[in-house]
């Protein structure tokens, strides 16, 4: 079995309400890991592993409190970078599965190139096109110091474009990363009621389909 980028999309935006984030928070994490996937990077992976680490308690607000443990939370920090919220170049200290970040800084590279430098890994940004050098290996790297700044002609690597590539499905081999997002989906669904069955909701009182 495969998914499409659309089941991917809603099923990262419910996971991630399920672990906590707010629906707003929760939109950007679906944006996230569909921009990945769509270009072939391990999107659904990146999530899978960043909602389990905040399940297991060492952070439990939303957006991360860095004064907690040190740590930026890739969703949140991404989401204010595109939004204006830093400067065009800046630096955190850790952040915690960085390759979520990439998304949103695309956002604002236009077509003037940005890199993202995180630990071994740089990778290189625009709106349609992206590149990464050094240690492509690293990406899924579960945290690291990160900057942000303009790409220099010598230090591009070979840039791909997306404009034209095949739409890509998600593979089978990221079904255990699914179940977990499924996990964390399934506690957007409110258990029902007798007084949401009595104003419609499932079969209420009359069991015929």
């Amino acid at each position: 079995m495969s998914w499409s980028l659309g089941e991917i999309g809603a099923l990262a935006t419910k996971a991630a309400r399920g672990s906590g984030m707010d629906w707003g928070l929760a939109d950007e994490a679906g944006y996230a890991v569909k921009w990945l996937q769509r270009r072939q990077l391990p999107g659904v992976a990146a999530l899978c592993r960043y909602l389990s680490w905040r399940q297991a308690g060492e952070i439990t607000i939303w957006p991360d409190d860095t004064a907690r443990d040190g740590h930026y939370c890739p969703i949140a920090t991404g989401a204010a970078y595109g939004d204006g919220v830093f400067g065009d170049e800046v630096q955190f200290a850790r952040v915690r599965t960085p390759l979520l970040l990439t998304p949103f800084i695309a956002l604002r590279a236009a077509n003037s190139p940005v890199c993202l430098s995180m630990g071994n890994a740089v990778f290189a940004l625009t709106q349609d096109k992206f590149g990464f050098s050094n240690n492509d290996t690293a990406i899924l790297m579960d945290a690291s110091a990160c900057q942000i700044y303009a790409a220099s002609d010598n230090e591009l690597p070979d840039m791909i474009s997306i404009a034209n590539a095949a739409i890509p499905r998600t593979p089978i081999t990221a079904s255990a990363c699914i179940m977990v997002l499924n996990s964390f989906a399934k506690n957007t669904y409110a258990p029902a009621t007798e007084a949401s069955r009595l104003a419609g909701a499932g079969a209420g009182l009359n069991d015929n389909d």
